[in-house]
C-alpha cells in the first residue's frame, strides 16, 4: 500500500502549466506575474490562436487563459473548439467588456469561467487553484448596476440625438439598446447624455463602442456595449483618424 506521506508530498510538488492566449501587453504580463507568485505554476504567453493549438498538441497544459478586452458570443467559438477536440482542462477568460449573449454561451461550456476586469489578485489565485485541482467554480455575478434608464446618444459629426435605454452599468461602461439598427459601429466615439431627474440636470460622458449586436439581451432591440473614456482619449482618437 503506498505511503500516504509520499503520496501527499508528490501531490504538493505537482507543477501546473498555464497557457495564456493573448496579445503581448501589460495585462497579459500581469496575469503571468501574479500566477507565478505560486511556485507550482508555470506560465507561457502565446499571441496567436493557431500557434497555441500546435503548442497544445506537444506540451502539457493544465489550464488555458484568454486575455481579452471585449468578450462577444463569437469569441466563445475557440473555447467550444477546444472541447470538441477533446481537451478538458479549465478555461479562464479575462475581459473588460462582456456581451450578455457571450456570458450565456459561456455557461454552456463545462469547466469554463469568466473573470471581469478590473479584478482583484486574490480572486484570481482562488479561482485558478480550485479549477486546476478539479473543484467546481461557479460563474461570479459581475459588479454591475442594473437599471432601466432613458438616455440619448449623439455622434461627433452630427447634431442628431438617438434615444436609447441603458439596462446595466459598471465602473467602466454600459449596456445599451437602441431603436436604430446599424446606427453605431465598433470603435465609434459617441456622447452619452443621461437625464438626472431628481437633480434636474444631465450627466454627459464620452463613450466608445466596443461591440454591437442586432438583437439585444433585454428587449431584443439592437444593442451596443460602450466603455467610458476620458476627454483626452476623444481628442487622441479624432487625431488618429485625420
Amino acid at each position: 500500500m503506498p505511503n500516504r506521506d509520499l503520496r501527499k508530498q508528490e501531490y504538493i510538488c505537482m507543477l501546473y502549466d498555464f497557457l495564456v492566449i493573448s496579445l503581448k501587453n501589460e495585462a497579459a504580463e500581469r496575469i503571468k506575474t501574479e500566477l507565478e507568485l505560486n511556485r507550482l505554476y508555470r506560465v507561457r504567453i502565446i499571441d496567436r490562436a493557431d500557434v497555441a493549438i500546435e503548442n497544445l498538441k506537444t506540451t502539457k497544459v493544465d489550464c488555458v487563459i484568454f486575455n481579452l478586452e471585449t468578450y462577444t458570443a463569437e469569441k466563445t467559438t475557440f473555447a467550444e473548439n477546444l472541447r470538441q477536440m477533446g481537451y478538458q482542462f479549465p478555461i479562464i477568460t479575462f475581459a473588460s467588456y462582456v456581451q450578455p449573449e457571450a456570458l450565456e454561451a459561456l455557461k454552456k461550456i463545462k469547466r469554463t469561467v469568466l473573470i471581469e476586469k478590473p479584478y482583484e489578485s486574490k480572486d484570481v489565485w482562488g479561482i485558478t487553484e480550485k479549477m486546476v485541482q478539479g473543484k467546481k467554480v461557479g460563474q461570479r455575478i459581475f459588479r454591475r448596476f442594473y437599471t432601466d434608464q432613458q438616455a440619448t446618444l449623439e455622434k461627433s459629426n452630427s447634431i442628431d440625438k438617438h434615444p436609447v435605454h441603458i439596462f446595466n452599468m459598471s465602473k467602466g461602461g454600459a449596456y445599451i439598446e437602441s431603436e436604430n439598427q446599424g446606427s453605431f459601429m465598433n470603435g465609434e466615439i459617441l456622447r452619452l447624455t443621461v437625464p438626472l431627474e431628481k437633480m434636474a440636470k444631465n450627466y454627459v460622458v464620452d463613450v466608445e463602442v466596443v461591440w454591437t449586436s442586432p438583437s439585444g439581451y433585454w428587449q431584443g432591440k439592437p444593442a451596443i456595449g460602450v466603455r467610458f473614456i476620458k476627454p483626452q482619449d476623444v481628442y487622441r482618437n479624432l487625431i488618429n483618424k485625420l
